[in-house]
């Protein structure tokens, strides 16, 4: 049985707390000016990507946006964009290369990768990578967290 809209932005937003979000660089969209949504909303088309929830940004011009179908990313040059309905994996896009490091001695995964880490990869069904940006640390590891748990609700629906 598919989840609601109002399911998923409850979930969304009920993690976002967990994450002691909203804050400084993650928004809630509903709280944004009819103006500032339209930025935004140029971007995308709402009845694609359902409801958008939150919006990740960064020190730079690249935001993620989370709505109740699909996760949207601006990378400075690109819209990015992956159903969330098709999302198999989520990953640090530099995990790999930080595990290497760390087992290598050179440092301590935990320390570099929350202050390091803001590139939030997403592999769909077919095999795609598709990369969200967010700002580094806390923001990002929220990102991922949500976005995981999305995954996980919708291997329930399976």
């Amino acid at each position: 049985m598919p989840k609601t809209v109002e399911f998923i932005e409850n979930r969304i937003k009920w993690r976002a707390s967990q994450h002691n979000l909203p804050n400084k660089s993650v928004f809630l969209f509903e709280n944004f000016t009819v103006k500032t949504k339209s930025k935004y909303l140029t971007h995308f088309n709402e009845d694609n990507s359902g409801k958008i929830i939150l919006l990740f940004t960064d020190i730079k011009n690249n935001w993620t946006a989370l709505g109740t179908k699909m996760i949207i990313g601006y990378d400075g040059t690109q819209l990015n964009s992956v159903k969330l309905s098709s999302i198999e994996d989520v990953d640090s896009k530099n995990r790999k290369e930080l595990f290497s490091k760390a087992e290598a001695g050179e440092t301590k995964l935990k320390k570099i990768m929350k202050r390091n880490e803001r590139e939030l990869l997403v592999i769909d069904f077919d095999g795609k990578d598709t990369v969200f940006i967010t700002k580094k640390g806390s923001d990002f590891f929220s990102l991922w967290n949500i976005v995981l748990m999305i995954t996980r609700l919708n291997e329930n629906l399976k």
